[in-house]
């Protein structure tokens, strides 16, 4: 083979490689402009879209599990999605816990008994906390927005700055057998782009800057970071690359929200917490802002 060959194949590869990179930006400011638009929106609009989205959710992780969940696991968690939402929708967010609740450990151990696993199970939960999470976080006017604000500049910072500082810097991986192309730089990377972007929103949503807010905006940070390394845990068991092919340059729905999903869930539990310890919270987002963004 000739060195031009060599540098033929080389350029083409180069080409090819920007090429696939101006696809992921196009798809992902598209993608961003749409969900912000109905974040922006938020009531019903917004619950909707992460009723959309959690339904992709199953349907993407019972596809990589593939034989492992059986036709009727699936739709039994189908199902239990829909129950889950509708109850939701109505405003008896009661009920929805409960059929989630009940759910889980009914496909959990139907499962368990007869193929010793509990995908079904998991796969109900993976699409269920995050739609609670975001619509939860999403439920009051101004302060909801901004919380919700908060998590995508979080996550997204957190993605951008890991993706490009991974590949200018490289150094050592992160977790080879896990995932091969992530390493220790993008980590501290996504670190750094998690916390100037949330800092900026923070800044022009008006509130002060205090030191406990640096603290969870990191955990989150690192929490979506893990979201993500599990998300490609799973694929890598079942041997499959991608979750789905709907969002172009990306794959799946998926593989673009494993980091938000975990980290939505994470703030969302500390919220829950928060809110429980001082009755004055009337609700989520007023619980987060008065713990992470007030003096």
């Amino acid at each position: 083979m000739t060195k031009a060959s060599d540098q033929k194949k080389t350029a083409i590869k180069k080409s090819f490689m920007s090429d696939e990179l101006k696809l992921r930006i196009i798809s992902a400011i598209v993608l961003a402009v749409i969900v912000l638009t109905i974040t922006w929106i938020g009531g019903q609009t917004f619950v909707l879209l992460w009723a959309v989205a959690a339904f992709f959710i199953l349907k993407e992780f019972t596809s990589i599990c593939g034989k492992s969940i059986s036709l009727s696991h699936k739709m039994v968690s189908f199902a239990a999605l829909f129950l889950i939402i509708a109850a939701w929708l109505i405003g008896d967010r009661q009920t929805a816990f409960v059929l989630f609740v009940s759910g889980f450990a009914v496909l959990a151990i139907w499962q368990f008994i007869f193929s010793r696993s509990i995908w079904a199970a998991c796969g109900l939960a993976y699409a269920t906390l995050p739609f609670f999470a975001m619509s939860d976080l999403r439920s009051d006017n101004y302060n909801g927005l901004i919380v919700i604000l908060l998590v995508y500049a979080c996550v997204w910072g957190a993605d951008v700055f890991a993706y490009f500082s991974g590949r200018t810097i490289g150094g050592p991986k992160l977790a080879p057998r896990i995932s091969p192309n992530k390493t220790w730089s993008g980590f501290i990377g996504s670190l750094f782009g998690a916390l100037l972007l949330s800092y900026l929103v923070n800044i022009v949503a008006g509130f002060e800057t205090v030191f406990v807010f640096f603290i969870i905006i990191l955990l989150a940070a690192v929490v979506s970071q893990l979201g993500d390394l599990m998300e490609s845990s799973i694929k890598r068991k079942f041997d499959v690359k991608d979750s789905g092919t709907i969002i172009p340059g990306h794959g799946g729905v998926l593989d673009r929200t494993d980091g938000l999903i975990v980290a939505a869930v994470f703030l969302w539990l500390v919220s829950l917490y928060m809110a429980n310890q001082n009755e004055v919270h009337a609700n989520l987002p007023t619980a987060f802002v008065n713990t992470f963004l007030m003096p």
